[in-house]
């Protein structure tokens, strides 16, 4: 079977290493792989583990274009593909989603569209777009039910977001009257969110000056973020990075990994860090149903000040606590989050479009 993942910007920077071992199982499973990345790329998303993944073949085409330059486009790739045409498309990333269409629609191959978060799920296509969708392929159970209601159920399929499960987890708050690190990322979206953390944080420090936290801000608010940090005289303790992905080492030694916004965005990120055993505080997200309050995560209901620092307060003072709920964390990920699980629930959706198990593809274009 011949697949083409049309991959965007967006997933390529945030998710390259997610998207590398998802290409190199499918190249093991015996898929012919063709990866269709935008031109404007930065090079590192693009070819970091290219040399793994050097049996697929690599076409770069432009993802956002005007309108009349759409057709030049859609030629390039099939001038690309010549006689040797996917069977089936799947685009990850809506800039992806659109080229994927338009390429399906052309070659008349089905798509299957990769759907990561909750806003997503109110922007897949509708109308005429949506009969061109052979598939959704869904990262969580929630998300899943999410888009069940919104299109055909049985064009739905779950696979779970795969990471590589690290041989041992980490010992966490292993030295604690000399260093604690917290890692806290999201969008830097949800201002007052980020207020109620910093607040948080700005009492705990006052008892536990050993806090180090290292502070994801690449957002809309990140400035007025960084200010209040500032304005609660935070800084001292604080390291701001600008992309989370781009720091995964330092970030899964941290002891805490804290999640202040709830946008029903799963990061892979996230999954890493609870396979090392790295407890979670985060704010309550229906989405995100691998964060189970007590068992694989601490959930914070009602996300002011005073909840977010008894939460995390709670865990810094009782070290056992915070490594039973990493293990459960890491428990979870070993039982539903594998790389490996990943691959085979993808490749059986792919199959099934490929050969017409889906909603048969013919009746989408008329």
């Amino acid at each position: 079977m011949h697949v083409a993942l049309i991959i965007d910007e967006e997933r390529l920077v945030h998710e390259h290493a997610m998207l590398n071992r998802l290409s190199i199982g499918l190249i093991g499973e015996g898929v012919q792989l063709t990866r269709i990345v935008p031109e404007t790329a930065p090079s590192s998303a693009v070819d970091e583990g290219e040399q793994r993944v050097a049996l697929a073949a690599k076409l770069q085409l432009p993802m956002n274009v005007l309108p009349w330059m759409r057709r030049d486009r859609t030629n390039r790739a099939a001038e690309a593909f010549g006689k040797n045409l996917p069977d089936v498309f799947c685009a990850i990333g809506e800039s992806a989603w659109k080229v994927g269409l338009e390429l399906s629609k052309a070659t008349r191959r089905p798509i299957v569209l990769d759907v990561w978060s909750a806003r997503q799920i109110k922007r897949v296509p509708r109308r005429r777009g949506a009969n061109l969708v052979a598939g959704y392929i869904a990262p969580t159970q929630a998300m899943a039910s999410g888009l069940r209601r919104r299109v055909d159920p049985g064009l739905v399929c779950l696979a779970p977001m795969g990471v590589a499960l690290p041989t041992e987890p980490r010992r966490i708050l292993a030295d604690p009257e000399n260093a604690i690190a917290l890692a806290v990322v999201g969008g830097a979206r949800d201002l007052p969110a980020y207020r109620a953390v910093l607040m948080a944080l700005s009492g705990l420090v006052r008892d536990l000056p050993q806090i180090h936290v290292f502070l994801e801000l690449c957002g809309p608010a990140e400035h007025e973020i960084w200010r209040f940090a500032r304005q609660v005289d935070l800084l001292e303790h604080v390291s701001a990075i600008t992309d989370a992905a781009r720091h995964r080492a330092l970030l899964t030694r941290c002891d805490v990994l804290v999640m202040p916004e709830r946008y029903g965005e799963l990061r892979s990120l996230t999954l890493e860090a609870m396979g090392y055993g790295i407890p979670v505080a985060a704010v309550e997200d229906p989405f995100l149903d691998m964060l189970v309050n007590g068992e694989t995560a601490l959930l914070i209901h009602h996300p002011d000040a005073e909840e977010w620092a008894s939460r995390i307060g709670a865990l810094l003072a009782d070290a056992e606590r915070a490594r039973l709920v990493g293990l459960g964390a890491r428990n979870r990920i070993a039982a539903d989050h594998r790389s490996s699980d990943q691959v085979m629930r993808l490749l059986g959706a792919l199959e099934r479009v490929a050969s017409g198990g889906a909603l048969p593809f013919e009746s989408g274009l008329r």
